[in-house]
């Protein structure tokens, strides 16, 4: 798009509630997940780049772009996983992350993002669930895993 200067300035895609007050923001680029191993370790680079942040109470985030199929399929986990596990505080994940705003227009809010949070308890929960969760969106468990495991990989920087 030519409002992002050649890929160099971030545009706003969507807003969501942190929970905290977001102090600064760190530009990484984000690992490789393809084919890790020691000897093209090193030369296998990728063009992605995650936002690291952190805020007044001390929590510190990441914000990182997920391919199409990926998000789509976390998405629906994600949906399935606000009615399957118990939350923190009783606090609909939903609603939560709901951006508030002050009479100001705003942009589409965490349904364009998902919540690794809460996408990490289904390694959590049992067997069976999962396997039933899995099935209700039309993948395997396998294929969830193994993108949790990727974007787990992908945005290991400390």
């Amino acid at each position: 798009m030519s409002e992002s200067w050649r890929g160099q300035k971030l545009l706003s895609r969507a807003e969501f509630h942190v929970g905290a007050h977001v102090t600064k923001f760190l530009r990484l680029q984000m690992l490789s997940t393809s084919g890790r191993t020691s000897a093209t370790a090193g030369s296998d680079k990728t063009n992605r780049f995650a936002l690291l942040f952190g805020t007044l109470d001390g929590s510190i985030g990441c914000i990182a772009p997920l391919d199409e199929l990926t998000f789509r399929r976390l998405q629906s986990l994600q949906k399935k996983l606000v009615d399957a596990v118990p939350h923190v505080a009783g606090l609909n994940p939903r609603s939560f992350r709901h951006f508030r705003s002050n009479g100001k227009a705003h942009r589409p809010g965490p349904d364009s993002i998902v919540d690794c949070e809460l996408l990490c308890h289904y390694e959590m929960l049992p067997l069976e669930e999962q396997l039933e969760i899995a099935h209700q969106i039309g993948t395997t468990r396998s294929q969830i895993l193994s993108n949790l495991n990727d974007l787990t990989l992908g945005t290991s920087f400390l």
